[in-house]
């Protein structure tokens, strides 16, 4: 008797263990460095979010952004592929929802949430067309945050650039596909036309919004800031009709006090730079630190080094209940 032909893995399937795995192991060493860079979105994110409203972040990590909605009077749920990451949230935040969900087929009813956030879901998400689909179908609305060209993220493309040409890495995301506006716009408007907004600064509030300030945390595989909520449904920057997208552009700069702090916070805090450096001899990570050092020397200051970071914010208007 002969055995039944195995059925084929899902696309994606091999990126996503990979994916999983790799942020369990580094749910506790997030907050070194990646922290500290996602938490710039958070106040334009939480831009779209008003007290009441029904909250899901999808690929929450450690749960930064869910707990900043929540102390802005938002009921709140927060998903994450990794394991990991789904116990380290609900141990910071004890009092908060967290579940284990794969972001590209949501356990939820349509239109559960009146808004899905997602903070750089799609850099990591193997199908980000059918994880936007998912965040549309369970929400109102959806407000996506993702990295900027690799030139303009400098804390994430030097040492990619240093490890470049190791292996370890199955096939994904391409981590560039949605670093500029008009892709990003076009994955999230569904056929729907979009708009541009004026870049802006993290720190300079956009129109209706508060100063920074308010006690939303910063600083993770993305920190976020801490902004007031707005008080209407359109996106920042320029007026959107209903159903289009509008697009901000998020300029900073991530402090690193220490070339060892960046070595150490991308180990942390990242996933598939850190499997290159995990997988290489000892010869070929020296070398790799080596060229780190050269490339982040332009970015060296009298206190460490000041790297630019660059976040898109992509937002479309609500539907009507």
């Amino acid at each position: 008797m002969t055995d039944a032909p195995r059925a084929a893995a899902p696309p994606g399937s091999d990126f996503k263990a990979f994916e999983s795995a790799g942020w369990s192991a580094r749910a506790g060493t997030y907050d070194a460095l990646m922290a500290r860079a996602t938490a710039f979105a958070i106040p334009p994110l939480l831009a779209h979010v008003k007290p009441g409203d029904r909250v899901l972040d999808v690929g929450c990590g450690p749960g930064a952004l869910v707990a900043a909605a929540a102390e802005r009077g938002a009921h709140v749920t927060g998903v994450d592929l990794a394991d990991g990451m789904v116990e380290e949230s609900r141990r910071r935040h004890p009092a908060l929802t967290f579940l284990q969900a794969d972001a590209e087929a949501l356990p939820f009813d349509d239109d559960t949430f009146d808004v899905a956030l997602g903070a750089f879901l799609v850099n990591h998400t193997p199908d980000a067309e059918a994880a936007v689909r998912e965040l549309r179908r369970v929400a109102r609305t959806v407000a996506l945050a993702a990295w900027g060209p690799e030139d303009e993220v400098a804390f994430l493309a030097l040492p990619s650039a240093a490890a470049q040409g190791l292996g370890g890495v199955p096939d994904g995301s391409d981590s560039e596909r949605y670093a500029n506006a008009d892709p990003l716009a076009a994955l999230l408007a569904g056929g729907h036309e979009t708009t541009r907004s004026d870049d802006a600064p993290s720190g300079d509030p956009g129109p209706g919004e508060a100063a920074p300030g308010d006690g939303a945390p910063r600083g993770d595989d993305a920190p976020r800031g801490d902004d007031a909520p707005r008080g209407d449904d359109a996106p920042r920057g320029d007026a959107a009709a209903p159903g289009h997208v509008s697009v901000r552009v998020v300029r900073d700069t991530l402090h690193v006090d220490s070339l060892d702090t960046l070595w150490d916070g991308i180990r942390g805090g990242t996933v598939r730079t850190a499997a290159r450096i995990e997988g290489a001899t000892d010869e070929e990570r020296a070398r790799v630190r080596a060229r780190l050092t050269d490339l982040a020397e332009p970015f060296r200051t009298a206190t460490g080094y000041e790297l630019p970071v660059t976040i898109l914010i992509a937002c479309c208007p609500r539907r009507a209940a």
